[in-house]
């Protein structure tokens, strides 16, 4: 069989379905810790210095703009691509769903090497 008769199917979960992701509608939802999926822009993306091992961070909020995100007060997310100085899709403005596990690291909910999907916006 070929990969023409398998249509591919993109998804965010994990191969074992019995593993259950928490679906957030806001960032204003998001747990302490635990298995997360929603959907956000990307907000900013930094990188790591030359001379350190391969580090991509970028930071997603639910909205871009607002006077929220410039005073820095809107919930946000920071997503770290560990090993990898560029990362296809990830740059700021981009829609993005992605989904993993989210932990405190200096008191910033963070989630390490997340699976993610770029969804394409209509331009209007």
């Amino acid at each position: 069989m070929s990969l023409k008769d398998k249509p591919v199917d993109a998804h965010l979960g994990p191969s074992d379905p019995t593993v259950n992701y928490q679906r957030l509608d806001s960032l204003d939802q998001l747990p302490a810790k635990g298995r997360v999926k929603h959907t956000g822009y990307v907000q900013s993306v930094s990188y790591s210095a030359p001379t350190d091992p391969p580090l991509l961070k970028a930071v997603v909020v639910d909205k871009l703009g607002g006077v929220e995100a410039r005073r820095g007060t809107a919930a946000h997310v920071r997503l770290i691509f560990m090993g990898q100085k560029h990362v296809p899709g990830i740059k700021p403005g981009v829609k993005v769903t992605y989904s993993g596990m989210v932990a405190p690291v200096d008191q910033i909910p963070t989630i390490f090497n997340p699976r993610y999907i770029i969804v394409p916006v209509p331009r209007g």
